[in-house]
């Protein structure tokens, strides 16, 4: 068995797009005095989706085209806590993509530590929203998708909870 690969480091995370730079706030602690896993879930989830529209999948993607990205899988781990009044950014990659799924992956940087506090990673298939059937991702969204693969290549060998069905 091969050894699992090292986080990323904080240098690599910061040159992945950022979706949210927050504090912790009083709501988000739980009760066991951090940042509750929900939160984490929601930024990280959102952050993946919001990375998409960027890639070509808007607010009119939908309406326009009949077409969506549905999520089907997730994976999360927690690598550090986030505490009361500490502030975090989440960064969003794409570690790779079939002609119908994509698999992203969303970094919770501790930006009060400088350090990876989670990783989520997200599988998405692509549908047709007439059929709610898979189909092809368009060229022009496969095309930007790949771009963003091939600038971040170590993005898929950190992502490590999820894989592409070849």
């Amino acid at each position: 068995m091969s050894p699992a690969p090292l986080p990323p480091t904080a240098d690599q995370i910061r040159t992945l797009p950022s979706h949210f730079d927050r504090t912790v706030a009083p709501e988000a602690i739980d009760e066991n005095g951090h940042m509750n896993i929900s939160v984490y879930f929601r930024e990280a989830s959102w952050a993946a989706w919001l990375r998409l529209g960027e890639l070509g999948m808007g607010e009119d993607y939908i309406g326009s085209r009949g077409l969506s990205f549905f999520t089907v899988e997730h994976s999360i781990r927690y690598l550090g806590e986030l505490r009361l009044d500490e502030t975090y950014a989440v960064h969003t990659g794409i570690a790779g993509r079939t002609s119908k799924a994509v698999h992203a992956v969303s970094f919770v940087l501790d930006r009060t530590h400088d350090r990876l506090a989670c990783v989520m990673e997200v599988m998405y298939v692509h549908v047709a929203m007439d059929t709610r059937r898979a189909c092809d991702i368009p060229d022009d969204i496969a095309t930007a998708l790949d771009a963003d693969i091939a600038t971040h290549p170590w993005v898929a060998d950190v992502a490590t909870g999820l894989g592409l069905r070849r």
